[in-house]
């Protein structure tokens, strides 16, 4: 499932909640606080079709993830409007 661009740092852009799965289970540097579990949970229903989490909850999920673990987030709506 497609969502808003989301990028950790200088990693390219996750575009997919299967994306944000792969990162979290896969790539995810930092110990797992409590957003990171919520985030995997989330990314987990969403792509077992859960009525109850969409993408967005998924992509919101993993962005609270990345600022508990202090990572730098950037997406779409964080760059310059021209």
């Amino acid at each position: 499932m497609r969502i808003e661009p989301v990028q950790i740092g200088w990693s390219d852009p996750l575009n997919t909640v299967d994306e944000l799965a792969a990162y979290l289970t896969t790539k995810w540097p930092a110990s797992a606080g409590e957003a990171y579990l919520t985030a995997l949970m989330v990314c987990e229903a969403v792509l077992r079709g859960s009525e109850d989490d969409t993408a967005e909850d998924a992509r919101a999920a993993f962005i609270a993830a990345a600022q508990e673990a202090g990572f730098s987030v950037l997406s779409d709506d964080d760059g310059p409007d021209f």
